[in-house]
């Protein structure tokens, strides 16, 4: 139900994962939104995102989520979450990379693990954590068809199955996907980048047998077909009892008609090695591009997720991009409605998250280019000595090109916000982040560095959701909590007792305290007190350049 004008101080165009996300992270602030989505209470995107990566798990568990979302994995147990590389289902296994995308083990740096489960799974998750939240409203078979914004407010005309009407808000943030015309069409901002990698298909299927087909290496979380045509497809199981599968191939066959599913089933049969019973739920073709916008904030309008930038599938960083936009995004509007956030978080927004989808882009990039037709050698489907010898010989070329398609641990948490004008900086040399390794550093734009606590407990579990201050030994926070009080910003203070937490963080946190935002990201560091703390806060905060 659509609330009187003026009563959402946030309204979001788009309930997929990524604005669902922003919803609960700013329900979570006390800060009420309106989600407005296309489809109807219930409907679910089959087949798109499968990978929550670590990252966004951390998120996820912030947001009270991340084991739901293991609950909810509906992926059938028979499935081992691997990848496999094969010539047909029923031909020669060339790779095997094993659990690759099983996580049972905490890992030391992280709060979390990453999770692969179907977007259905995302969605419900998501779903369910936002129907708990009273402060979320959603209107579903609606769009957003027009926009305007004023100095004091948004206004917004959504169409509905009652009629059109204009609804007023504080700010309005765009979240309907990389296809929606309504970048363009309210904001008139065109994408930068590398558009047309390729075309692609995706196409979601039911195929009750095919699980018996499966002879070249074991049921994997993603098989891919490396054979003589040098095409790159490949399968994804995707329910309880492995008998529905995301079939997607990129760059498809010169000439082929992805949008055919006559043309699909056939190029099916031929990866798979036999013909078998198969029925198409939902697919078609699509053009893949690495293109972002060339800012992310328009005044009191925001892009986020997939509105704002595009990145090749291969790396899984598309969804989880977006969910690092709302974790920004969240606690900057946040402080812009509560009035203690001045007004260069806006620009902040795009800066920061700019600084990381870039990184990812490029090794998403990369990824894409080593695909099928640059590591399959003639020879790959030979019987015998010879057919043995190609398929090492690629089997260690994948190794040695696409290990980072599937480790990636840069691009997931190794990216600084480095250029941030809300990030007090400090003097020593910047790590170059990488995309596929990760040295974790406490520095000023890097996400806080993570440990577990002596009881169990994360790290991340005792930041705040405004600003927090880490105190590892003797610091006076009495100035911090006064200019905090003074200008209305919420600050937490986190001094852990027991000994083995102190001596642990300070293996990695080398000053005496460290001011921690709510998305994880350190603010400023120091072991001094600083002269003038309120000057800290106002560059935290985005008021460096008010009076």
């Amino acid at each position: 139900m659509l609330m009187a004008a003026g009563d959402y101080p946030v309204i979001i165009a788009g309930g997929g994962p990524v604005g669902v996300a922003l919803a609960i992270d700013l329900a979570l602030r006390n800060i009420a939104c309106l989600v407005i989505e296309q489809r109807k209470e219930g409907e679910f995107i089959p087949a798109k995102a499968n990978m929550t990566n670590v990252r966004s798990m951390e998120h996820f568990r912030r947001w009270g989520i991340a084991d739901r979302l293991r609950v909810n994995d509906c992926v059938s147990p028979e499935v081992e979450r691997d990848v496999t590389f094969v010539t047909r289902l029923n031909g020669y296994l060339v790779h095997h990379f094993p659990k690759t995308y099983e996580a049972k083990d905490a890992l030391a740096f992280a709060a979390e693990t990453g999770e692969w489960a179907p977007n259905r799974a995302i969605e419900r998750t998501l779903y369910e954590r936002a129907r708990e939240l009273p402060l979320i409203s959603r209107a579903f078979a609606s769009e957003v068809v027009g926009f305007d914004q004023g100095s004091n407010g948004v206004t917004v005309q959504v169409a509905g199955p009652h009629g059109t009407r204009s609804l007023v808000g504080d700010y309005f943030v765009l979240a309907t996907g990389a296809r929606s015309p309504l970048r363009r069409k309210l904001m008139n901002v065109r994408m930068e980048g590398k558009p047309n990698l390729g075309r692609a298909f995706s196409w979601h299927i039911r195929a009750p047998d095919l699980k018996r087909l499966w002879k070249a290496g074991p049921i994997a979380s993603m098989v891919y077909f490396y054979n003589s045509k040098r095409s790159d497809d490949l399968l994804i199981p995707q329910n309880e009892d492995a008998t529905e599968f995301l079939y997607y191939s990129c760059p498809m066959p010169n000439g082929f008609n992805g949008d055919n599913w006559g043309d699909v089933r056939q190029l099916l049969f031929d990866a798979v090695g036999a013909k078998f019973d198969v029925q198409p739920i939902s697919g078609g073709s699509f053009s893949l591009h690495s293109l972002i916008a060339p800012r992310f904030d328009f005044g009191r309008a925001f892009l986020i997720g997939d509105a704002a930038h595009m990145v090749s599938p291969q790396g899984g960083f598309g969804m989880n991009l977006g969910i690092g936009d709302a974790a920004d995004l969240g606690w900057k509007l946040q402080a812009m409605i509560e009035g203690w956030g001045g007004d260069q978080l806006p620009a902040s927004y795009s800066i920061e998250r700019r600084e990381a989808v870039l990184l990812c882009q490029r090794g998403s990039e990369e990824n894409q280019e080593m695909q099928a037709h640059s590591l399959v050698l003639d020879g790959i489907e030979e019987p015998g000595p010879r057919g043995d010898a190609v398929r090492a010989e690629v089997s260690r070329l994948i190794v040695e090109k696409k290990t980072q398609q599937f480790k990636s641990m840069g691009g997931q948490l190794g990216y600084s916000y480095t250029t941030s004008p809300i990030i007090v900086h400090d003097s020593g040399p910047r790590l170059e982040p990488l995309f596929r390794s990760f040295k974790e550093a406490a520095r000023p734009g890097n996400r806080a560095p993570h440990r577990f606590l002596a009881d169990g407990s994360a790290l991340y579990d005792h930041i705040g959701w405004g600003l927090t201050l880490l105190v590892l030994d003797d610091f006076d926070i009495a100035p911090w909590q006064n200019a905090a009080r003074t200008r209305g910003v919420p600050l937490s203070i986190f001094r852990p007792h027991q000994a083995e937490d102190i001596k642990l963080l300070r293996e990695i946190y080398v000053e005496s305290a460290t001011l921690i935002r709510s998305d994880h990201h350190i603010a400023w560091q120091g072991s001094a007190q600083p002269s003038d703390v309120d000057r800290i806060l106002k560059i935290v905060t985005g008021n460096a350049l008010t009076a």
